[in-house]
This record gives structure tokens, sequence and C-alpha cells, in this order.
């Protein structure tokens, strides 16, 4: 691969090694990465432009290269014995609860440029109505639009003036590469006071486990592609 990048480089008066590097690094550290955001356009667009070549870099450390071109976004997801986190159980049912809003709004036309713009509000009190359970904290809540954020699935925008504790974001397109369609069953198991995930056959399980998977810690060096943080499934809200 090392004679690929050279063959790429001495055909192109663009871009050095250096370049493709970084782009590799930000791609890890951030699992998916936005042409209409400044600090990733660059990467995005010499990613986009030599697609073959990343894919096979990834592929050969056994990660999925996703290129979604029409709503400028390119992504990895971990794949086969990589897939192995595990969510807390407020991650999980905040994670769902995006994925419901986002194909809500996506029905009721109310998508702008691929994006669901919503506030943490919104997603709290669907949060409640959904699971029945107590929202998170406004520290827990912030830690779980970070964690989300870090991932490429929303983008934070400013608090409301007239209530601080409320944040407007805008969930993104990336978050239907990551929660499977069978996100509502899910949360109906999930939301089950009396069986909880104890109460899930293997096969549901086997799902549950697909969509947790495929949001990985990314922050590991690049060429530790393996090393994923683990966290306990079954916890309740930290």
């Amino acid at each position: 691969m090392l004679s690929d990048l050279q063959k790429i480089i001495s055909r192109s008066d663009k871009y050095q090694e250096e370049d493709f590097v970084r782009a590799a690094n930000l791609l890890m550290t951030n699992q998916f990465i936005h042409a209409d955001r400044s600090s990733h356009r660059h990467s995005y667009f010499l990613i986009s432009s030599h697609v073959d070549y990343f894919k096979n870099i990834f592929a050969a450390i056994g990660w999925s290269f996703v290129h979604q071109p029409d709503e400028a976004y390119l992504g990895i997801l971990p794949q086969g014995h990589e897939r192995n986190l595990k969510l807390k159980l407020d991650e999980s049912l905040i994670l769902l609860c995006m994925r419901q809003m986002y194909e809500q709004k996506l029905e009721n036309f109310e998508i702008e440029s691929g994006k669901a713009y919503t506030s943490s509000d919104e997603l709290l009190s669907l949060y409640e109505t959904l699971t029945g359970k107590d929202i998170p904290n406004e520290t827990r809540s912030k830690e779980l639009l970070s964690l989300f954020s870090r991932h490429g699935l929303i983008e934070r925008g400013k608090p409301d003036e007239s209530n601080p504790k409320n944040t407007f974001f805008s969930i993104l397109p990336t978050i239907r590469q990551v929660v499977v369609e069978d996100h509502i069953k899910q949360i109906e198991l999930l939301c089950d006071s009396e069986n909880g995930r104890d109460a899930l056959s293997d096969e549901e399980e086997a799902l549950l486990e697909q969509e947790e998977a495929a949001l990985s810690d990314l922050e590991a060096p690049p060429t530790v592609a393996g090393s994923i943080t683990e966290m306990e499934s079954n916890d309740e809200t930290a």
C-alpha cells in the first residue's frame, strides 16, 4: 500500500504524503467527516478523490468504508471482532431516540441539507415519553451530546438564550449508519421496565449489539485500530 501511495503522490501536484496521513488520522479520530465542516473539508475532498485507496487501507484492518457523496460525508465502521463497544443504557436509548427523531422529521419534510434540527429539550422530552424513565441530568445530557458530536452523529449549536440549559443541535444523516432499521422495536425492548435487556432473545440481543457496535471509540492511535473502549451495556445513567 505504501507503493500505491507513492504512485498517487507522484501523479499529484496537489497532495503530499503528510496530507494522506492527516486525512486518515482525522477519519480514525472522528469516525465520520463532513465536507461542510471547515476543519474536515480538505481531508474530505482528498479522501473522496482517492476512495479506492482509503477503502483498501481500512478493509485491510477490518473496517468498512462509507461514502455518501449526495450528503457530503464519509466514514468508517468497525466489522467482525472489532465491533465490541458496549454502550450504557442511557447512551443506547438516546442514540435510538435520535434515530427516531430523524425519521420523524424526514417524514414531515423537516430535514434541511440532510440535517434534522432540534434541541436537547426536544430530545429529552421524546426520551421521557418513549422510555418512561427519568431524563438524564444536565451534566449527563451534556456528556451524551459531546459523545455523539465527537463521533460525527450530531452537530452542536448554541444554547437557547432564554433557557441556557436547552442546547440547539442538528442530527446528521450519519445516524442512519449506526442505528439499524428496527430501532423502534429495540426502544420498546429496552424500555420494558419489567423485563429490560435481560429478557432479550439471542437474536434481539445480537441486533442491539449491531447498533451499539457501529459507534466506536476511535481515539486510539490509527495504528491500533482494534483498541476500542468497552462500556457496560446494562448500566444506568452515570
